[in-house]
């Protein structure tokens, strides 16, 4: 990811609408990483706070403090009251077993904190660090926090990953990699990242400080993903002048690929690991455009386009059945988002949204990324979240259900997002 916000990013969008370094299926040395990824997956949440907080959301007010509330936006309650012009409160996340939530506090303009409370508000860490982190994604047993941030490096200014060690009872914060752009997803056993840098290095980190490579020669695509299947990485790889997506195994060192792609790409692999949605840019003059939405089924090799309108952001439910997607559309001079969802037959519209600008500038813009770290789907894969103003004027957060029922404003909030399981 990188720290720029244009806010004309999604008005160009709609007007202008494995392989490794040397581009063959090399075997990939990854010497214990499967060893280690195959026999150490997590056992379900079992924690009381998980089942308590499963449903509930957490959410950045209108007025900029931080709150959760349930999914019907009752029992809420404030983690922070204190928000103004000398201190900003962004990016909260909850930690997948419902037990925390992280965010960045910024005073002054400048200082920046990392803050880590319990579900019920009560603060844990309160640490004042070098940059303020811009993204968090908490690893799957919620004892790991990765986050990254800017940085000073030995070339200038740059981005780090840092990870926060909460298995003991004195955390501790140490720097990963650095480098910009800069991309990760955690391993489902929570030990290991992968991490896509520099728009061409794909590299996967143990904990323990060992890395491997898998490829130096990316494609155009920004997050790399993690299957559930700790053996299988998704990423994207140049061949010679061709660029496609592909998964990378390793129990059997080979690369599979899936599909070729013009320009640019961003992909999403179902939970089940069966499906991948992709959406595909072209260059035009310098600019880039945002074509269709497509659907690969990966046992079956069949493709099939969802949309033909230019896509913002897509999102797989938690049980893998449908995707929830935003096209843009241009309405008298207006810019807005039309929510949609696909059930596996048909495509249900949702109506037509304005995002909240914290929603579209800090989340939407990289939704590859933040899919792998916030839900915008219940856990029940029955309703899917929105920020910003409905058609008719009124501003909050929104719940809407997937079979087409009303939409329900939950909350006074500019962004919300439920845990990711």
């Amino acid at each position: 990811m990188t720290t720029s916000r244009g806010v004309g990013w999604l008005w160009g969008v709609l007007i202008l609408s494995a392989l490794l370094a040397n581009g063959c299926a090399a075997p990939i040395d990854t010497g214990s990483i499967f060893q280690a990824a195959a026999t150490t997956a997590p056992g379900p949440a079992t924690d009381s706070a998980a089942n308590l907080n499963r449903d509930r959301l957490v959410f950045i007010g209108a007025d900029g403090n931080l709150y959760s509330a349930d999914a019907d936006g009752g029992r809420v309650l404030a983690l922070t009251d204190d928000a103004g012009d000398n201190r900003l409160y962004s990016q909260p996340t909850w930690s997948p077993t419902g037990e925390r939530i992280v965010w960045t506090r910024i005073d002054d303009g400048s200082r920046g904190h990392l803050v880590i409370s319990r579900s019920d508000g009560t603060v844990e860490i309160d640490r004042e660090l070098p940059f303020p982190p811009f993204y968090y994604d908490w690893n799957s047993s919620g004892d790991r926090l990765a986050y990254l941030s800017s940085w000073t490096g030995q070339d200038g200014p740059t981005l780090a990953l840092r990870l926060v060690d909460l298995t003991s009872a004195d955390p501790t914060i140490t720097t990963i990699a650095t480098g910009q752009p800069f991309y990760l997803s955690w391993a489902p056993t929570g030990d290991f990242l992968l991490t896509h840098t520099n728009n061409a290095e794909v590299k996967i980190y143990a904990l323990q400080g060992r890395s491997t490579v898998l490829s130096l020669r990316s494609a155009n695509f920004a997050a790399p993903q993690w299957l559930a299947d700790p053996t299988q990485l998704a990423y994207a790889v140049v061949d010679g002048p061709l660029q496609q997506i592909v998964i990378g195994n390793l129990r059997s060192s080979q690369v599979q690929n899936l599909t070729y792609f013009n320009g640019g790409t961003s992909f999403s692999v179902s939970p089940d690991g069966h499906k991948l949605a992709y959406t595909e840019s072209v260059q035009d003059q310098g600019s880039t455009a945002h074509t269709s939405l497509l659907l690969l089924d990966i046992p079956s090799g069949e493709f099939r386009q969802l949309s033909s309108q230019p896509t913002i952001a897509f999102f797989w439910s938690p049980d893998s059945s449908s995707l929830y997607w935003m096209n843009a559309e241009l309405r008298s001079g207006e810019i807005g988002l039309r929510l949609r969802v696909w059930n596996g037959e048909t495509t249900t519209d949702l109506g037509r949204y304005q995002p909240s600008p914290t929603f579209m500038d800090q989340y939407l813009r990289f939704a590859d990324q933040y899919s792998q770290s916030a839900s915008y789907w219940s856990p029940d894969s029955r309703n899917v979240l929105f920020s910003g103003r409905n058609e008719k004027g009124t501003s909050g957060v929104w719940v809407i259900p997937v079979d087409g029922s009303p939409a329900q404003r939950v909350a006074e909030g500019v962004y919300a997002a439920w845990p990711k399981k």
